[in-house]
This record gives structure tokens, C-alpha cells and sequence, in this order.
């Protein structure tokens, strides 16, 4: 069993790709410190270079998912990269927090554009089956490589050639991505699909304008109108958006694509998001402010819990499941999340022994089993007809994870002492996760019930 040449062509390419989204998702958290001095920012400001590009990426997932399929995959997975590469070169390019956060949401736009197609791309290009599952455990294994390194590369970078060079190291890579695409991406064909271009734009607008006003909470005080006229949109939108939700108008999130299942795998998704990324934030502020430590000391600490994360994510969780089931391996995930939490609540609590963090990342790590079990199964507990859009729900809900685990922080670093909001931080970690553990230990007693209450007769139940 052999591998194409163009077959070994499009995976580099689209690994590649892959690669340098899930870089530019964490890779800044590494370089705040010296973005603050450099740039003369605020605690607020630094949230904002963070969440820009994943505010972004997400408010956009579900718009890109269909519009993908307008213009058909192979088009959109270029243009895509190609706004994504020119984002890059902004960004290093920037000398102000205004250019860096617009170039940021460029970014952002690009990787939207790109990642909802690329499992879809490589399934057409890859057809038969054996080969196809290498090909996706190598493409598995090159996100998770991006995760497990990206502390280190831009601790590195920032270290030797600044950190504007976190952005500019992207150029070469996306050229290289933009050519393989051209010369060996199968193209899916093109589907005469409607956008629902209204109904898309709300849920933008709805998820922008909750991040802003809750983001920017100190304007009750300074600017009291723009607070309002922003509250009072997010009420009209929300509204409006779940009476026609109720009433089964809409066509973008549909009351028939929701069980308590795959409820379970959205809530699931933005615990772990909110947990990991919102601790990787603050530990990172802790290690160069309060410890002293350089980036690339910084990013070398973070290895246990990121080079944890993508072997287990990769190797181990197929184990896992095969041998306890989904629910159950979603349930260790959770307690790991709870336990990895507790540990660094002892250590900012009661002793500040060494040890206790890298053992907190090993577990925290361990809950990275569960990324790849999320989609699988909330597919098995949504009809397939709705299983791109559950995928686009589903990335929704961990990267509005990871905005609101920053924006948290961001928010608790300007009322309390570093320490405390550490300390608080952890302990919402603990809740969200022990509620997100009881939901699904709940959802899976019931089995697999319709949003919209469907009889009990029509129940499947899944273990």
C-alpha cells in the first residue's frame, strides 16, 4: 500500500496548513510580556491581540462552512491560506496595537476560511480507506504538533529575531501550501447551496457584540451610551434570533440538529478550551513577570503539558475509547481537568513545591485525550444530514472557549492581585468541569433526545 504521488502532495499541504493554524492559536500567549513592553499595552489590549484572531476564526466557522461550499473546497482552502499569509506579513509588519489587532483578525478570517474544509479536502483526495486513515492520523498528529510546540517555537523566535518574527517564519510555509494546493488538491464539486447571508451575519454580530460588551465592561463608566447601544443589540439580535430559534425559522443553528448528546460534546469542548487555554495565559504572565523567566524558559515549562497533550490526543485516546467507550473516556478527560486544576490551586494556595505544576500539566495534558472524541461523538448523536454543521458547532464552542477562558482573566487581572486570579481562575476550572461532568454522566442516562423533546419510543442510546 503506497501513497501517490499526489496523494503524498495534498497531505503535505494541507498538514502544513493545518500546521500554522493551530500555531497562530497559542503562539502569541508566549510573547505578551514583550508585546506589553514594546508596545506600551494594557492588560486589556494584550487580551485583545490573543482573542482577535480566535474571535474571528470563530464568529466566521459557521458562514465559511457553507460559503465553502459555494465556491467549491479547493478555492476556499487557497484563498483561505492566502489571506492568512497576508495577515502574517501585516502583523510583523505592525508598529502600533491598532495594526497588530487588525492584522491579527485578517489572520483570523483566513484560518476560518481554511479550516472547516481541510478533513473534507483530504478525504476526497485520499479515497481508499486504509490509506485514508494513516493519512488522517498524520494530519492528526501535525495539528497536535503545532499545539504541543508552539510555546517553545515562539519563545524561540521571539528569543533570536524578536517577535515579529512568530509571524514572519508563516510566509514561506503558506507559499509552499499555496503551490502543493495547485498542483495536487483534488477539488470537491460545487454546491448550489444557499448562505442564509442574513441569518449568518447575526450570529456574527451576536457573538462579536457579546465578546465586546462583556469584554470591554469598564465602559458602564466611560462611555455609559456606547455600553447600552451595545447591550441593547445584543438583546434585539438575541432575541429576535431565539424566538425564530423556537419556532423553527432558522436555518444556520436548526432546534431538530440539537440532542442532550451532542449538547454534551459542545459543553465538553468549550470546558476544555476555556481550561487549558485560559490556564496556559495566565501560568504564561506568571513564569516572565513573576518568575523572570525568558520566553523560550517559558515555553520550555509548558512542554509537559503540550507534549502530553498531542501524545495522548494522538496515540492514546483511540485507545481509550476502544477500550471504555466515548462517554467514559470524556468522563476521565473531565476528572483530569478537575484534578490537573486542584493541584495548581494547592500550589498558588498552600505550597509552591516545584514539582506540583509539571505534574498539574501532565494531567491537564491528559484531558487532551478527549479533542478527538468530541466530534466523533456528537456525530453518533446527530442525524447526518446536520454533520457539517455540528463540526462548525463544535470548533464554535471550543474557541469560544478559549475567548472567554483570556477575556477572564483579562478581566479578573484588572480587579484582583495576580495570585487571586489565578486562584479564582482554577476554581471556576473546577466547577465549569465538574458541571460539564455531570451534564454528560446525565445526557448519557437519557440517551439520545431530541432539543425539541421527541417521544421516548424514538430514543437510540449510545455507550
Amino acid at each position: 500500500m503506497k501513497f501517490t504521488r499526489k496523494e503524498i502532495i495534498s497531505l503535505v499541504s494541507i498538514c502544513i496548513g493545518s500546521f500554522l493554524i493551530i500555531l497562530d492559536t497559542n503562539i502569541v500567549n508566549i510573547i505578551i510580556p514583550p508585546l506589553r513592553k514594546q508596545l506600551d499595552l494594557t492588560i486589556s489590549q494584550t487580551s485583545w491581540l490573543v482573542n482577535s484572531y480566535v474571535l474571528a476564526f470563530a464568529s466566521l466557522l459557521l458562514l465559511f462552512a457553507r460559503l465553502s461550499k459555494r465556491i467549491g473546497a479547493k478555492n476556499a482552502f487557497v484563498s483561505g491560506i492566502t489571506i492568512f499569509m497576508i495577515g502574517s506579513l501585516f502583523c510583523g509588519l505592525s508598529e502600533t496595537y491598532y495594526e497588530l489587532l487588525v492584522s491579527r483578525i485578517i489572520q483570523g478570517i483566513g484560518a476560518a476560511l481554511f479550516a472547516p474544509i481541510a478533513t473534507t479536502l483530504l478525504s476526497s483526495t485520499v479515497t481508499e480507506p486504509k490509506k485514508r486513515a494513516i493519512a488522517f492520523g498524520i494530519w492528526s498528529g501535525t495539528s497536535g504538533i503545532g499545539f504541543a510546540f508552539s510555546p517553545m517555537i515562539g519563545g524561540l523566535l521571539n528569543e533570536v529575531w524578536g517577535w515579529q518574527s512568530i509571524f514572519f517564519i508563516n510566509l514561506p510555509f503558506t507559499l509552499i501550501v499555496i503551490v502543493t494546493a495547485f498542483m495536487a488538491i483534488k477539488d470537491i464539486k460545487k454546491e448550489n447551496i444557499s448562505i442564509f447571508i442574513k441569518e449568518q451575519i447575526t450570529v456574527v454580530l451576536l457573538i462579536f457584540t457579546f465578546v465586546y460588551v462583556t469584554h470591554e465592561y469598564k465602559m458602564i463608566n466611560q462611555s455609559p451610551l456606547l455600553f447600552i447601544i451595545g447591550f441593547l443589540i445584543l438583546l434585539t439580535f438575541g432575541w429576535n434570533y431565539s424566538k425564530k430559534f423556537k419556532q423553527d425559522l432558522t436555518h444556520v443553528v436548526q432546534r431538530q440538529m440539537f440532542s442532550k448528546l451532542n449538547i454534551s460534546s459542545l459543553i465538553n469542548g468549550f470546558t476544555y478550551n476555556f481550561s487549558i487555554y485560559g490556564i496556559m495565559y495566565f501560568i504564561s504572565l506568571y513564569y516572565q513577570e513573576s518568575l523572570h523567566l525568558s520566553s523560550l524558559e517559558t515555553g520550555i515549562e509548558f512542554l509537559p503539558l503540550t507534549l502530553s497533550a498531542m501524545l495522548i490526543s494522538s496515540f492514546l485516546s483511540p485507545v481509550l475509547v476502544n477500550k471504555f467507550g466515548k462517554t467514559l473516556t470524556q468522563e476521565l478527560c473531565l476528572f483530569a481537568i478537575i484534578s490537573g486544576s486542584i493541584i495548581l490551586f494547592v500550589y498558588f494556595t498552600i505550597s509552591k513545591v516545584p514539582v506540583l505544576i509539571p505534574a498539574s500539566f501532565i494531567l491537564l495534558g491528559f484531558s487532551g485525550a478527549i479533542a478527538p472524541v468530541l466530534i466523533n461523538a456528537a456525530f453518533l448523536a446527530t442525524d447526518k444530514i446536520y454533520h457539517n454543521e455540528m463540526s462548525s458547532l463544535v470548533n464554535l464552542a471550543r474557541q469560544m472557549g478559549s475567548i472567554l477562558s483570556v477575556m477572564t482573566v483579562s478581566i479578573m487581572l484588572d480587579l484582583f492581585l495576580r495570585e487571586t486570579v489565578i486562584q479564582y481562575f482554577l476554581l471556576c476550572t473546577i466547577i465549569l468541569s465538574a458541571i460539564a461532568y455531570i451534564y454528560l454522566s446525565w445526557a448519557n442516562k437519557c440517551g439520545i433526545q431530541s432539543f425539541s423533546c421527541i417521544d421516548k419510543k424514538d430514543r437510540i442510546h449510545t455507550q
